[in-house]
């Protein structure tokens, strides 16, 4: 148990710290909900933070204030609760700004939470609460969460599945863009784009 926890301070130390320059790994922003202020992992969506960096991607662990986390541009967000409403407002706002919208997984997202503002959009919802408006809306007790209370649908191991799948496609696509994309560079006739305005000649 002890090396369990120091395990998982240890992960909460790298999702939380500086990011280096090299690290070109896409970001998952992970929110937990109303009242979860310690991360842990029997409640809340910071119990995925390692599997996805395992998976590949560079995991950012915060509450549904967004103290630390608000200038992220994540890929992906997912949020529990509270946390899922941050992330339906969080991804609204980088769709405002003109930011490559993120594909946003919520479980049991809060009363009152806005639509989802991006075409990509899945909540997984138990019964008493809410359908989200504009995203696919999985009853998480009919795909495998049976009497999964609120608080602990986020760490059951069904959601949990369900949720690593959909972070999966998200990072198989993203590589399969990226290499067809070097393919294409590697392409006889590839003229790659003009990153700064070409000089002309003084007139003379």
């Amino acid at each position: 148990m002890l090396y369990r926890t120091m395990a998982v301070g240890i992960v909460l130390a790298l999702t939380l710290g500086p990011t280096s320059a090299q690290d070109t790994r896409p970001t998952v922003l992970l929110l937990d909900g109303l009242f979860i202020y310690v991360h842990q992992t029997y409640v809340g969506v910071y119990a995925l933070a390692p599997r996805l960096e395992e998976m590949g991607y560079r995991a950012v662990v915060d509450t549904h204030l967004m103290a630390r986390s608000s200038t992220e541009e994540p890929a992906l967000i997912i949020g529990h609760s509270m946390g899922g409403t941050s992330a339906l407002k969080h991804a609204a706002q980088m769709v405002a700004a003109g930011k490559p919208a993120p594909v946003i997984l919520t479980i049991d997202a809060a009363f009152g939470s806005p639509p989802c503002p991006v075409a990509r959009c899945t909540n997984y919802f138990s019964p008493g609460f809410p359908k989200l408006e504009g995203a696919e809306n999985v009853d998480a007790w009919q795909a495998g969460a049976f009497m999964v209370n609120h608080a602990m649908l986020a760490t059951n191991e069904t959601v949990q599945r369900l949720v690593l799948q959909k972070a999966a496609a998200l990072l198989a696509e993203r590589q399969a863009a990226e290499a067809s994309r070097r393919t294409a560079e590697l392409a006889p006739g590839f003229t790659p784009p003009i990153s700064a305005p070409v000089p002309m000649p003084r007139p003379r």
